[in-house]
């Protein structure tokens, strides 16, 4: 099968799960990816003017924690402990829903969280 989206294709069986919008990966996408759509994420969630500063930087903290935990960009097949990581960023993503006053842009960025956690259970 292969599927056209403005300006990108996927050919074979691969599954494409959208992370954000804009933020894919699929079942073969390896560290450097898995990477890059963290720091992403990060960087969209340090965007968040409606978390205080002090909660953003307890957030990025724990996020810095996932991306140690998690394979760098550098590392072609290191060994990761993707239950580890996925149990991580599910944590997070929940601890971001559960901001008193959150804003459908913050419930986003936690789906997001979500959405790369089941993938790094299912392919780490």
């Amino acid at each position: 099968m292969t599927i056209n989206q403005s300006g990108w294709q996927f050919h074979g069986s691969a599954r494409v799960y959208t992370i954000a919008g804009d933020l894919h990966l699929t079942e073969n996408s390896g560290p450097q990816e898995f990477a890059a759509v963290l720091n992403e994420l990060r960087t969209r969630i340090q965007a968040l003017e409606e978390i205080p500063a002090e909660e953003l930087a307890d957030l990025d903290a724990e996020l810095e924690q996932a991306a140690e935990t998690g394979p760098g960009e550098d590392d072609d097949e290191a060994e990761v402990d993707g239950d580890a990581v996925a149990g991580r960023l599910t944590r997070l993503a929940n601890r971001l829903r559960g901001l008193s006053g959150t804003t459908n842009a913050a419930l986003e960025a936690s789906n997001s969280l979500e959405q790369l956690a089941q993938w790094a259970g299912a392919h780490f």
